[in-house]
This record gives structure tokens, sequence and C-alpha cells, in this order.
């Protein structure tokens, strides 16, 4: 029975180490993985400060040509205003000279 005993004994000494070797190169497979992960991920935040430094710094630039376009808008809806009612009065000068030939012209219809 102590040569049994003996003998599990041994065989557990002999195959902790084995079954431990075999652990460790698990963790060590999963630490390069997550090491390249990390790698991988720290390159991209790295690229997405980049994006952010990029676009806060156009910010000031895009909002004042915003300004900008929507004061020359604003400019440009006044004159189409203007012109239009220029053009309504032009209109009705013209019918108040020929207003029947006004009426009776087929491109008016």
């Amino acid at each position: 029975m102590k040569r049994v005993i003996t003998w599990l004994a041994l065989l557990a000494l002999l195959t902790t180490p084995i079954l431990s070797a075999c652990e460790s190169s698990k963790l060590k497979e999963e630490n390069e993985g997550l090491r390249k992960q990390i790698e991988s991920l720290t390159s991209e935040k790295a690229q997405l400060q980049s994006q952010v430094r990029e676009f806060t710094s156009k910010g000031p630039e895009l909002t004042a040509r915003v300004d900008e376009l929507t004061r020359v808008n604003d400019e440009l809806k006044a004159k189409v205003n203007e012109l239009s009612k220029v053009n309504e009065e032009l209109k009705a000068k013209l019918e108040k000279k020929a207003p029947a030939k006004m009426k009776a012209s087929p491109k008016n219809k």
C-alpha cells in the first residue's frame, strides 16, 4: 500500500509541472493577444485624437464661413424680393398702357 501511495505521489509531482506548462503556454498566448489588441487600440486612439484636434481647429473657420454665407444669402434674398417688386410694378405699368394686348396675348396664358 505504501508503494501505491508513493507511486501516486510521485506521479502527481511529475504531472504537475506538465499541466502548469500547458496553462502557462495558454496564458502567454492570451497575454500576447491582449498586447497586440492594446497596441492596435492605442494606435487607433492616436489617430482619433489627431482627427479631433484637426476638426476642433477648423471649427471657428467653418463657423465664420457659415456666417458669411448666411449673410450673402440674406442679401441675395433681399435683392430677389426687390426685383420681384420692381417686376410686379413694371407688369402693372405695362398692363395700364396696353390692357387689351396683355389679355389677348397667348404668351401670358
